[in-house]
């Protein structure tokens, strides 16, 4: 990150939220996916209409890594949220499986 420089470390920034965000909106427009908070950089939370640690299952067996499921990190709650993170090295094919494992997940 040294190499990058104050600006080129603006850029990156810039590019890792641009990225996230456009994901984030993405997969909120899967119907019964909720997006937990506005204000995020890279990661950030969705509530989804099913538990979320078979939804990451079934994405897994699609191929797709598709996020973490918050149970894992607080058994016992939160049972339907999901963690997911994108940054700059994600592509819009990324993006797209990511979505399309997601609403199949989810149905």
């Amino acid at each position: 990150m040294t190499l990058l420089g104050e600006t080129g470390l603006t850029e990156l920034a810039a590019h890792n939220h641009a990225r996230a965000s456009q994901t984030a909106d993405r997969l909120a427009a899967i119907p019964g996916v909720e997006l937990l908070t506005s204000s995020f950089f890279n990661e950030f939370a969705l509530r989804l209409p099913k538990p979320a640690a078979g939804v990451v299952e079934a994405m897994a067996a699609a191929g797709v890594l598709g996020g973490v499921p918050a149970s894992r990190l607080w058994p016992g709650m939160l049972d339907d949220v999901l963690l997911v993170a994108a940054t700059e090295t994600n592509t819009d094919d990324d993006v797209a499986a990511l979505a399309a494992a997601l609403k199949e997940a989810c149905a």
